[in-house]
């Protein structure tokens, strides 16, 4: 399990995402129950979620000032403190620092009223949520627009950084981190500043992997949190293709789990942490309940092989901005090493269906 100083969770641009992970003891930084579920909810179906995880065993619980849930995350937090089911000290709190709030001169002022609505006096990490700064009009206006473009600026993020390590210092966060970020701002920051983060939160699945990041991280120790990480399966539309094809089907029936239960197997055994979705309380359970079996070489390989896709979180709305930090015309860059695996692939019982992958590629392009 995920010693408590090194963990955190999601982001993609939602307006009501929690998660939560389960604590742990000192051992392994990407081991057995590093696992965090992220149900897109506000109000009281967000406090029932955070109940339904503590009584489940969850112990990391995540929002973020974007989500617009903080109160209600904390509501439900000290509901249970109250009731002597879960100590503070057995709690790991993650938030963020959005956008709008990069200037540093309002980096402790809006911590601060996240504390407040948290109902705490510390945040355990404190994640910034992306590079790019957005024009602060008032703390309520989140995505200041002028027509149909966002209005930005041009704070660099390590001014940002700085005003965070300042929170470490006066107690307020016990740690800092970020989300969105790739490996040249990461290794920016590290030279350019006292303290190295404790997390980068990037989007993660079996049809992007983002191996080269992964890597760096683990590489200068820093935990990797895995959002989307199913690739936000769509029923209706059947895609993304593996997860409903008949390979995944096949892996269904032999390990009597879940396509998803499978899924966040292999993104733990492949060292990230990953965050389903998860509100109904059935699911909650299913998605903790990963840790009593294990894929076999072969079916590894299979997901290993599975056609590279392009990310589904792009922030595009941002991407003409300086610290834009995604490659949106070559990001496959696992594409030699998957054609390798997918060789080796024609060896298993069975494989996922390339011409559906094609057919989701055409209508993609579309």
């Amino acid at each position: 399990m995920i010693p408590a100083h090194f963990l955190t969770t999601t982001s993609v641009e939602d307006n009501s995402k929690v998660a939560v992970i389960l604590g742990g003891n000192k051992s392994s930084p990407c081991g057995e129950k590093a696992l965090l579920m992220a149900p897109k909810l506000r109000g009281y179906q967000c406090s029932k979620a955070v109940h339904c995880a503590i009584e489940t065993g969850f112990r990391h619980f995540d929002t973020a000032y974007y989500y617009e849930n903080e109160k209600e995350v904390g509501e439900a937090l000290r509901t249970q403190v109250k009731m002597g089911n879960i100590s503070r000290e057995n709690i790991f709190l993650t938030t963020k620092l959005w956008n709008t709030h990069h200037d540093p001169r309002d980096v402790r002022r809006i911590c601060q009223k996240q504390l407040e609505l948290l109902g705490f006096s510390y945040i355990d990490l404190y994640l910034m949520h992306f590079p790019v700064g957005y024009r602060h009009v008032c703390d309520e206006i989140l995505r200041p627009m002028s027509g149909d473009q966002i209005q930005t600026v041009e704070i660099d993020y390590l001014d940002t950084w700085r005003a965070m390590e300042e929170l470490v210092k006066l107690g307020m966060v016990r740690s800092i981190g970020l989300s969105n970020f790739n490996m040249e701002q990461i290794q920016r920051l590290i030279q350019c500043s006292s303290s190295k983060p404790v997390v980068n939160q990037v989007e993660i699945w079996p049809g992007f992997l983002q191996k080269d990041l992964v890597d760096y991280c683990r590489y200068n120790g820093i935990i990797v949190t895995a959002f989307s990480p199913l690739g936000q399966p769509n029923r209706e539309n059947h895609c993304p293709v593996y997860f409903f094809s008949e390979g995944m089907k096949r892996l269904v029936k032999k390990y009597k789990r879940s396509a998803g239960q499978i899924v966040l197997r292999y993104l733990i055994d492949y060292g990230v942490v990953p965050i389903p979705k998860a509100a109904n309380p059935l699911h909650i359970k299913e998605n903790l309940n990963i840790f009593d079996f294990k894929l076999d070489d072969a079916d590894t390989r299979l997901l290993r092989g599975i056609k590279p896709k392009g990310r589904i979180v792009k922030y595009e709305i941002v991407k003409d901005h300086m610290f834009y930090p995604f490659e949106l015309l070559n990001e496959n860059s696992e594409k030699s090493e998957t054609k390798v695996a997918q060789i080796e692939e024609t060896k298993l019982p069975y494989n996922f269906n390339e011409d559906d992958e094609e057919k989701e590629d055409n209508a993609n392009d579309e």
